[in-house]
């Protein structure tokens, strides 16, 4: 009996050492993937401080509705996550930190569980290295605006040759709706049309 009894609690031992065996490595997994991302410059903290500028809060409230301005916490993508399962009243679009986490992994991404897991803690670890105006930036800064056009201030520059803290309203919907279709540069009319439904779609949810 007594035998039979270790036996459950070394198997009880076992398979709680194993996820957080699992969980530890996945972790670990996370800081290579920010260490290589660091050495390679992939990962590097924007020197612009300070308040976001026009065109980075027009992209930010268009691309992040609900996420950007998050308060930063230990790990917020689980709360997400959590809110996301659990309740009907989860926040809309995906944080910044899983934009970037995805970017950071171009070279590890896949549909497996692990993978997803991975993203979901490179994220929690750029959560609490950086803070959301930070990692918007470094977002910003490998963002694709079509026709070779990557980072905001390239494109900035690319299309109305200015630095980009110099945009105004329109030229930042301009911009803004890019990221989502780069093709719009080829077609003006949809262009300019595209760009002036968001900056009334983002007036009326700034009311």
């Amino acid at each position: 009996m007594r035998a039979v009894f270790i036996f459950f609690v070394l198997l009880l031992l076992l398979s709680l050492a194993v996820p957080v065996t699992i969980a530890s490595q996945i972790w670990m997994d996370g800081g290579a993937v920010l260490a290589r991302a660091e050495r390679s410059g992939a990962l590097r903290a924007p020197a612009a401080s300070g308040p976001l500028t026009g065109v980075e809060r027009t992209i930010a409230m268009n691309e992040f509705p609900e996420t950007w301005r998050t308060r930063t916490t230990p790990c917020r993508t689980l709360a997400f996550l959590w809110a996301d399962i659990a309740t009907d009243n989860a926040p809309r679009g995906m944080p910044v930190s899983q934009r970037l986490a995805a970017r950071l992994m171009s070279d590890r991404r896949g549909t497996s569980v692990r993978g997803h897991l991975l993203r979901i803690v490179v994220a929690c670890q750029l959560e609490h290295r950086f803070e959301d105006p930070q990692l918007l930036r470094m977002w910003l800064a490998g963002a694709n605006f079509g026709q070779g056009a990557v980072g905001l201030e390239n494109a900035a520059q690319a299309l109305f040759g200015k630095p980009s803290r110099d945009l105004n309203a329109e030229e930042s919907a301009r911009l803004a709706v890019l990221l989502r279709a780069p093709s719009l540069r080829s077609r003006p009319e949809q262009w300019a049309e595209r760009a002036r439904a968001t900056q009334e779609r983002l007036a009326a949810r700034a009311r």
